[in-house]
């Protein structure tokens, strides 16, 4: 396949229009339009379907793209490499999560590896977990991790660890003794949530669906931040999150987690995502490696008179890291 053909169809998936893609390329739109008619001649597939505000691409179309983001991602390795820039002394590695991900777990991990690889550096994108998926499919991030309920396409899972939904609470909570918890228990005391949007909420509104009630929460925040303090600064306030958001945080604030028992926030699983068939460079490998023996190891069960109570349950850590699912890149 031509280059330039490939390179006017890449701008036209990217931007969503003829003339943004024109614009990009700085020629003209009937320029665009003919190389986009003419690929899709040569190859007998549509690619893109034509819509008044804009082009959407068709299922031939996204499999065609996921080359062309592959294939512009080995080119820019290929000359760095040519250049001996592509070694383990520097190299920039683009994250892309949650924010669940991003206030201790992912922000620790990069320290932690930086100590052993100085020159690695990271951009962290923090977006919601569908955008993460797609900024690695799309090639902007070389790694997501994220909450994850549907495949995607074009994306390979490295690792995939179910993530069950738990009850955080303060050690001295009248919950604090109970094995599990369901969200008809939760609605007795007040919650502290995820604006609607993050898959927390989602799954806590489905469960909540299904027994008819209607919870509206004390505190309600797009931060994560906030709903932890809500949890640490008083006695009743209960948050739901996954063990490995405050893997780091809950036994020093003397905080505890409790499984939920609803099937609804035990479906979850923690992914971490790469770019399918994409060949890495050597330093992002060696922190694939790191991140994924760091995600198990947050999940392994507290040593003993730690606070928390999720390794009494099959749905907390060790559950949790039973069901990791390392699969070969």
């Amino acid at each position: 396949m031509h280059d330039l053909p490939l390179r006017y169809f890449h701008s036209v998936a990217r931007t969503g229009s003829l003339s943004a893609a024109a614009e990009e390329l700085h020629v003209a739109v009937s320029a665009v339009s003919r190389q986009i008619s003419n690929l899709e001649e040569n190859l007998g597939l549509q690619l893109f379907e034509r819509k008044p505000r804009g082009m959407q691409l068709t299922e031939p179309g996204e499999v065609l793209l996921a080359y062309a983001n592959r294939n512009q991602l080995e080119v820019r390795n290929v000359i760095a490499e040519m250049r001996g820039l592509n070694t383990l002394q520097q190299h920039t590695i683009t994250l892309a999560c949650p924010e669940g991900m991003a206030w201790e777990f992912l922000p620790r991990v990069c320290a932690q590896f930086r100590a052993f690889h100085p020159g690695a550096s990271f951009d962290l994108q923090v977006v919601d977990a569908a955008r993460a998926s797609q900024l690695v499919k799309d090639g902007v991030a070389d790694i997501a991790l994220t909450f994850s309920l549907t495949p995607t396409l074009g994306v390979e899972i490295s690792l995939s660890c179910d993530s069950p939904i738990s009850a955080l609470m303060p050690v001295s909570h009248p919950l604090a003794s109970s094995e599990s918890l369901t969200v008809q228990e939760l609605a007795q005391y007040p919650l502290a949530l995820p604006h609607t949007g993050s898959t927390i909420r989602y799954l806590f509104d489905i469960a909540c669906n299904l027994h008819s009630m209607n919870i509206v929460p004390a505190y309600a925040s797009h931060s994560l931040g906030a709903i932890y303090n809500a949890v640490r600064h008083s006695t009743d306030v209960i948050a739901l999150c996954g063990a490995a958001t405050v893997s780091g945080t809950a036994a020093r604030d003397n905080l505890l987690l409790v499984p939920m028992s609803d099937p609804q926030l035990r479906q979850r699983s923690l992914q971490v995502q790469i770019m399918a068939g994409r060949k890495l460079p050597v330093l992002i490998r060696y922190f694939l490696s790191f991140l994924e023996e760091q995600l198990v190891s947050v999940s392994q069960p507290p040593e003993p008179d730690t606070p928390t109570r999720s390794s009494r349950s099959k749905s907390g850590p060790s559950g949790f890291l039973r069901n990791a699912r390392i699969r070969a890149r």
